[in-house]
């Protein structure tokens, strides 16, 4: 049965209730008890509706959902009124003298109020069964959530191929050296200058750990034991931030390699990072596909570092497959996004099934309307205002949420162009921040997809611009020099200039400086902010283009 349809029902008991009150009314003696069952046959009705249109005006006017059934219920308060009135006006109107000639004395009491009993017991039994109907719902998202999940997992391989083991063991390993914290933030404020004796002598005291990186990074997958079947936030583990400092400590390892002439072992640190990335992205969470393009950010970044020390006697070393398979397959989120929507169905079916503690729904619903805690966390409250979020609420909630993942994945997974993208999350992004919201919980779960998404595009752009930079380098090798203009490295070392990721009419930027040179996009903005520097972010001021700057001879 339909919203619409209980209404009706609700309608119609008022008014039953009203006649039924009016037919006992007349036929009693005393004026003062005929006076007191006519208001209360009146009254009691709109009394009753009054919550239910003070909760929708709420919904409408405060929080502004777009969803909120106010016009119903202001109608069926309006009809309820205006036909309560009716009935009494008409059923107590004299017929030519006294209470016995009124009309309402050939209604039967007892009818009405067997009619009013009925109709009051299938509006129970509507409730029941809409709460039922969302109970059932919300189980069902359950299987659905856990076949979301399994279905985009990494391949459940044997351990000699896993390399969850080892990262553990690693990790461990890590954490169980007081200098390991005070290391990752030395090394991370002092990003780019030269190392100090005690971050040497930490690499140096680990020398076997960050094997053990290395041949975990070397594995095909990483899995990790857990139950994906149901997902929770239990999963958002440590593991996720390990992945993140091993790239960083493998970044910084990369630099004491170069510092000490070993290209080869600083290439295999940054094939290792690279690893990582594919790694951390793997498990269907979009915190793990973050994860992923933040790591991924750090591989090309070491990358960049330690391309200006090869020379012909390592320039062979670039031409390894990792290293190209990795530039030329940029990240993607879309496993993540599936992962994402499961744990958005999880959310809903504890929400649905009341496994949820009432008080943190209560909390997360009633925040944006600014309501007391001393309020919602009373049981008077609380338990009716649950009660009618499952019944009229949770099904457009859930599927206004499920239509947005919806859409935010087929953009992720589109080979459109980025105007394309934008346009689209633009319209996705503007539904969602309109100010008149399509769901409570829609507005809480979903995250900020459409910048994930645009950082999937610079990392795409980055992959291109490294590619690019590999080029620049054999050129340099040969030649002693970079190129003046992109196009010389054309057929010889790249078979043609690839686009811009984000203005595909285009090509990528090619810059030549007096200290190296820098390979770039126009970015979002679309406008040429004139590349990335050697100092962006330090003396240099951050701008809107994407890319590399490749020096050209090493850093003092």
């Amino acid at each position: 049965m339909s919203i619409f349809s209980f209404f009706l029902i609700v309608l119609l008991t008022c008014l039953l209730w009203t006649a039924a009150c009016t037919a006992a009314a007349v036929r009693l003696k005393k004026p003062l008890l005929r006076r007191l069952l006519l208001t209360l046959g009146f009254l009691a009705p709109l009394l009753s509706l009054l919550p239910f249109v003070a909760f929708t005006t709420i919904l409408a006017f405060v929080a502004h959902l777009q969803v909120n059934w106010f016009p119903l219920a202001i109608s069926i308060f309006i009809s309820t009124l205006i036909g309560s009135g009716l009935i009494l006006l008409r059923g107590t109107q004299p017929d030519g003298g006294g209470w016995k000639t009124v009309p309402a004395m050939n209604w039967s009491p007892l009818a009405l109020f067997t009619l009013f009993l009925l109709t009051k017991s299938v509006t129970a039994g509507t409730i029941l069964h809409l709460n039922q109907t969302v109970a059932a719902k919300a189980q069902a998202l359950q299987n659905e959530a856990a076949i979301l999940m399994t279905t985009h997992l990494p391949p459940n391989l044997s351990d000699l191929e896993n390399a969850e083991g080892l990262y553990r063991g690693a990790s461990v390993i890590f954490e169980e050296d007081d200098a390991f914290q005070g290391f990752l933030q030395d090394t991370a404020e002092s990003s780019g200058d030269p190392l100090t004796l005690e971050e040497i002598a930490f690499l140096n005291r680990h020398a076997e750990t960050l094997e053990l990186l290395h041949q975990a990074a070397a594995r095909p997958t990483c899995r990790f034991i857990r139950d994906y079947s149901r997902p929770s936030v239990d999963m958002l583990l440590p593991e996720i931030e390990f992945f993140r400092n091993a790239a960083r400590i493998l970044s910084v390892s990369a630099r004491h390699q170069v510092s000490l002439g070993a290209i080869p072992a600083a290439l295999r640190d940054v094939i290792s990072i690279m690893n990582i990335s594919r790694h951390a992205s793997s498990e269907p969470i979009l915190i793990s596909g973050l994860v992923g393009l933040a790591i991924d950010s750090i591989a090309i970044d070491t990358l960049i570092d330690v391309l200006p020390f090869i020379d012909a006697d390592n320039l062979a070393l670039l031409k390894r497959d990792e290293i190209h398979n990795f530039l030329s397959a940029p990240p993607a989120l879309t496993r993540n996004l599936y992962g994402e929507e499961a744990f958005g169905l999880t959310i809903f079916s504890i929400f649905g099934t009341s496994e949820f503690e009432q008080w943190r729904l209560a909390s997360l619903l009633m925040d944006n309307l600014h309501v007391p805690d001393s309020i919602y966390q009373q049981n008077v409250f609380l338990n009716p205002a649950l009660a009618a979020y499952r019944i009229f609420l949770f099904p457009q909630d859930l599927a206004v949420y499920q239509q947005t993942m919806h859409s935010y994945q087929r953009v992720a997974e589109s080979s459109d162009s980025y105007a394309t993208k934008q346009t689209i999350l633009k319209n996705i992004e503007g539904d969602l921040s309109s100010g008149r919201p399509k769901g409570f919980m829609t507005a809480y779960l979903i995250p900020a997809i459409g910048k994930a998404i645009e950082n999937v595009e610079k990392a795409r752009m980055r992959h291109t611009a490294a590619l690019v930079a590999i080029a620049a380098t054999e050129f340099r090798v040969a030649h002693d020099n970079f190129p003046e203009k992109a196009d010389s490295l054309v057929p010889d070392f790249l078979p043609c200039l690839p686009k811009d990721t984000f203005h595909d009419t285009s090509r990528v930027r090619y810059s030549r400086k007096d200290d190296g040179v820098a390979i770039y996009s126009v970015g979002p903005n679309g406008k040429d902010d004139g590349g990335p520097g050697p100092d962006m972010g330090k003396d240099q001021p951050k701008n809107d283009d994407v890319g590399i700057f490749l020096r050209q001879a090493p850093p003092v």
